[in-house]
């Protein structure tokens, strides 16, 4: 287990701004059904590993986007395995009186399946982003290897219910279907 919070400190751009994302790409950067089921889909084991969750300072930019101040919230940080292997890292702020309160339970469960069985929150529109693969070596797997993306891409989006505002950042991995060639996934 890595150590928490490993973060995702990192320049974000709306999705509509970003002009030049291939079609593999862009179905997987703004597609906006559930991540998870989608994952699923595609492997035989799908697995929710917790990197950590609890009190954790909040990145500026992420402090810009939610309405209440970065006390109010806690930082929940995962891996999601498909078969074994590491495709997403997420990190999620929540407000606490969620995670205290209905969703005390989560644990290695995905927050995806808490969220689109809720019909109470809204998705916001998408923000992407992009870091060197570098960034990441040696925390989920090595990404030095040949063919392996050299930049990874993240996206993230905020839920929206009243002051409940969570904002969910997904990274993904070099063994992740985004980075295959055109026609999969």
């Amino acid at each position: 287990m890595q150590q928490f919070p490993v973060g995702l400190d990192v320049s974000w751009m709306l999705a509509s701004q970003c002009v030049d994302l291939n079609e593999s790409q862009q179905k997987w950067l703004v597609d906006t059904g559930s991540l998870t089921e989608r994952i699923q889909s595609m492997c035989t084991e799908f697995r929710v590993e917790l990197i950590g969750q609890g009190i954790a300072p909040l990145h500026a930019n992420e402090c810009q986007l939610l309405p209440l101040p970065d006390s109010y919230y806690e930082v929940r940080e995962v891996i999601l395995l498909a078969d074994q292997q590491p495709w997403v890292f997420a990190r999620s702020v929540i407000p606490s009186r969620l995670l205290q309160g209905e969703w005390q339970s989560l644990g290695n469960s995905p927050l995806g399946k808490q969220l689109f069985n809720d019909k109470r929150f809204v998705r916001g529109e998408f923000e992407i982003a992009s870091l060197p693969a570098s960034d990441i070596d040696g925390l989920w797997g090595d990404v030095s290897q040949p063919n392996s993306a050299k930049t990874l891409f993240a996206r993230r989006s905020a839920f929206h219910f009243a002051a409940q505002d969570i904002l969910v950042a997904e990274v993904f991995l070099p063994q992740s279907p985004l980075y295959q060639q055109k026609g999969k996934g």
